[in-house]
């Protein structure tokens, strides 16, 4: 059996989630019944006293100050000093992740529907950078489809503050992930950008666009990032014949090596899907 953490007032009942920076319980909350998320952060792995006392610190405020509806809500924060445990319950979001339904069950979603859909995830991950963080892990598995159709952003766990981020190879899904960031490091909101032009292709298309079925791990990614970097957005028209040329310039856009050539906000990818649904008359 697991070695499940103890928290004052949650019952931890199993893990459902492990990343570099943090661990993901699914728990239930003793005093309201309710099902909740408890994220347990690895500040064990901060040597420094101040550089963990700062991680704390920018956890605490960044999932405080989140109210947005498609982003889960913040229950509780316990710092346990003794144990050195550190401990973020959240909202628990049921349902089913975008990824499970454009693989699992529907396919590609007509654009129809997809595009509203999509904007309404361009408006939380706005709403994030206006907030002053990047998501920096943005792909289909991370949004959540509830039963009545509201979509939740989830998975905030290597989230960081726009003023502090520098580097970030370590982290994030290599299929969503920019050339500048793969390599250098690099991120902005041009990196968030780049991973939710690659989600709408995936919407559109039910296919990632950049990808490789080379057997070896290390040769698969590889050659991944050697598309990423090198290979031009394949033509949506080959998944779908109803795609238009201009959304497939849409997508182009989000998807540009140049980190400058992209949409440079949320707002702005924003008002070209709608300049686009207004010509369409959807």
């Amino acid at each position: 059996m697991e070695n499940l953490p103890r928290i004052p007032w949650y019952r931890v009942e199993q893990l459902i989630a492990e990343g570099g920076t943090a661990r993901v319980y699914l728990g239930k909350d003793l005093r309201s019944g309710y099902p909740v998320a408890i994220k347990e952060l690895k500040i064990r792995h901060f040597k420094n006293p101040v550089i963990k006392q700062k991680f704390k610190e920018m956890e605490a405020q960044m999932y405080l100050y989140m109210q947005h509806p498609n982003i889960p809500k913040l229950v509780d924060f316990i710092d346990m000093k003794e144990t050195e445990q550190l401990f973020i319950v959240m909202e628990f979001v049921e349902g089913r992740s975008l990824e499970y339904f454009i693989y699992r069950e529907i396919g590609l979603i007509p654009e129809q529907r997809a595009l509203p859909m999509f904007l309404k995830i361009l408006d939380t991950v706005g709403y994030l950078h206006r907030k002053g963080v990047l998501h920096l892990d943005i792909k289909s598995n991370n949004v959540m489809i509830q039963s009545d159709g509201n979509l939740k952003l989830i998975d905030l766990g290597i989230a960081s503050r726009i003023s502090e981020a520098t580097s970030s190879t370590g982290f994030g899904t290599p299929a969503y992930m920019p050339a500048e960031q793969a390599e250098k490091g690099q991120v902005g909101k041009y990196t968030d950008i780049f991973a939710l032009g690659i989600m709408l292709f995936e919407m559109l298309t039910g296919h990632l666009p950049f990808t490789s079925d080379n057997p070896n791990p290390r040769q698969n990614l590889a050659e991944i990032r050697h598309k990423i970097k090198y290979a031009p957005v394949p033509p949506m028209i080959q998944y779908y014949p109803m795609i238009s040329n201009e959304l497939q310039q849409i997508v182009e856009r989000a998807l540009a090596k140049n980190p400058s050539s992209r949409y440079q906000s949320c707002e702005e990818f924003a008002s070209a899907i709608k300049g686009f649904m207004k010509s369409k008359k959807y």
